[in-house]
């Protein structure tokens, strides 16, 4: 567990404030929300280091240790990887080669399997195995397992589509989201790392409330994609519902999941040449973004952020930093237990988020925060309660 009240002694002065918000009960226009669980929120802030970090990260994943208590983020200014200790606030850093036998790209995708083990994509159509020094040990070339039709979608744009790159321990397996172009369809292609043994691919259902997402959606036209364990987790950035994929039993499962408080539908967009609708077009629709998994509370996580009126007279920036953005939380069953507006003018909606082994770890980077206007790294790091 990280940061918990338990570890009083670990946040010192960096841990600046405790809310809890609680979801139980709260009366809202004389109706009650009952919800089973609340939130707790805990702020942590990194001191000076003597290397230079970012202040949020677009890509990042966490270890997969029992305390899950390293992220390690992608900073695209320095072309490395950052080791972010949240217990004891140290950040060390790993240079990536931009040229020679180690040579990388520019990063689409991370999945950190140990400190030493992280898979990465590029632009190349690559995945490699690097170790804590940037060294790469192992290489994977995508082009020979992708058929002519169809493109690698390994993305980590909030402001399009999250579809995260994973690897498989038990099955020694990559997987990754494709789109066939001949049909306009979406599925999940899994290598085999270690083995001649051929790729699979597993068919992603269409959206079941926009069948065909491929016109009138511009940026938002790809599933976001999460991965526990056997099943592939997935919802389109356009609609509220989510759905599940095993590729084991090949059953798949389709769970509404729509929020209280907010709209929960992109309309179309049909003026595909006119920037300037495009941009109020994304001010005044929701965003739903992709669905994360906390292990020991057993429960998923999904954020999304709200629509809001078009002000011709303010800044395209200043609007994008002023929607209120929303967690919801599933159990097992994707039966909801709590759904919460988070701090306003805190998150920047288009860096990046983490999960826990308890929680989620948010970047706390907004334009419009007038608290921190510092570079220095702070994260929310938020607790089902």
């Amino acid at each position: 567990m990280i940061l918990r009240a338990k570890h009083i002694a670990y946040v010192f002065f960096f841990m600046l404030f405790v809310i809890l918000i609680s979801c139980t009960g709260v009366k809202k226009g004389g109706a009650v929300d009952n919800n089973k669980v609340g939130i707790q929120v805990e702020e942590i802030q990194f001191p000076p280091q003597n290397i230079l970090q970012l202040k949020s990260y677009y890509l990042s994943s966490p270890t997969h240790l029992d305390s899950m208590d390293i992220l390690i983020g992608y900073n695209y200014r320095l072309h490395s990887l950052d080791y972010i200790d949240l217990r004891t606030k140290r950040i060390t850093q790993t240079q990536l080669s931009s040229d020679g036998p180690d040579a990388l790209t520019r990063l689409s995708g991370i999945y950190a399997h140990t400190l030493d083990s992280v898979w990465l994509s590029d632009e190349s159509q690559s995945i490699f195995l690097v170790d804590s020094t940037g060294t790469i040990k192992k290489t994977v070339s995508l082009r020979k397992h992708l058929k002519e039709t169809e493109q690698l979608l390994i993305n980590t744009n909030y402001a399009m589509y999250t579809s995260h790159l994973y690897y498989n321990a038990v099955r020694q397996s990559l997987m990754f989201l494709v789109k066939d172009l001949s049909s306009n369809s979406f599925g999940i292609k899994e290598v085999f790392v270690d083995s001649e043994r051929s790729a699979i691919t597993y068919e992603l259902s269409p959206s079941k409330i926009v069948p065909d997402i491929s016109e009138g959606y511009t940026y938002m036209d790809a599933p976001n994609v999460n991965f526990v364990g056997e099943n592939i987790i997935y919802n389109y950035p356009i609609e509220s519902s989510i759905y599940t994929l095993n590729i084991l039993t090949n059953e798949n499962k389709v769970i509404t999941a729509k929020s209280r408080y907010t709209s929960n539908l992109v309309e179309k967009f049909t003026l595909a040449e006119d920037y300037a609708a495009l941009e109020r077009h994304r001010i005044e629709n929701p965003h739903f973004y992709d669905v994360m998994y906390i292990p020991s509370v057993k429960m998923y996580a999904r954020l999304h952020i709200d629509k809001l009126e078009f002000d011709a007279n303010r800044d395209l920036e200043k609007l994008i930093n002023d929607r209120d953005l929303y967690l919801m939380l599933f159990n097992e069953a994707f039966e909801v237990v709590c759904e919460v507006k988070l701090a306003k003018h805190r998150y920047s909606y288009y860096t990046g988020w983490n999960v826990l082994s308890d929680g989620i770890a948010l970047f706390v980077d907004n334009a419009l925060d007038e608290q921190n206007t510092t570079d220095d790294l702070r994260m929310d790091l938020v607790f089902p309660e």
